[in-house]
């Protein structure tokens, strides 16, 4: 889950500046022609409002659930609805991911599609850091 977040981010561009950077600092290491160029923009361009209709919903969620009274026992019901919600949500970031990472794979050719594979295998490693579960229950108050 944490790696299809930080992914999404990087790779359309939604993320902190430094990750920005630095996948930005990627794409040029590949090399892409103009035409490979205008592809994956596109690609992006396609799935960008999807990906900003998914996170500002889950914000929408993250955010009154963190509001709310979970003492009562009304309000722990709706606390369990959002968090069902917010899996849902996820669910739906991750196959909007993996179709994203697969349409933009077949603009690559062998040699930057291993290059692709290599980053986005850095990029899992570093969202698995030890961090990441307590920042997870922070955001999804658990």
């Amino acid at each position: 889950m944490r790696l299809f977040l930080v992914l999404c981010a990087l790779f359309l561009f939604a993320s902190p500046l430094c990750a920005q950077q630095s996948y930005r600092e990627f794409e040029r290491e590949l090399n892409l022609s103009a035409y490979q160029r205008a592809q994956v923009d596109n690609i992006k361009r396609r799935y960008m409002n999807e990906w900003r209709a998914l996170n500002d919903e889950s914000a929408r969620k993250r955010l009154e659930l963190q509001e709310m009274d979970r003492s009562r026992p009304a309000q722990r019901q709706r606390a369990e609805k959002l968090r069902r919600d917010l899996g849902q949500i996820e669910a739906s970031r991750q196959r909007l991911f993996r179709s994203y990472r697969g349409e933009v794979g077949t603009v690559f050719n062998n040699e930057q599609r291993g290059q692709f594979n290599r980053f986005t295998e850095q990029e899992n490693r570093r969202a698995a850091s030890p961090m990441a579960p307590q920042a997870r229950q922070r955001f999804y108050g658990r």
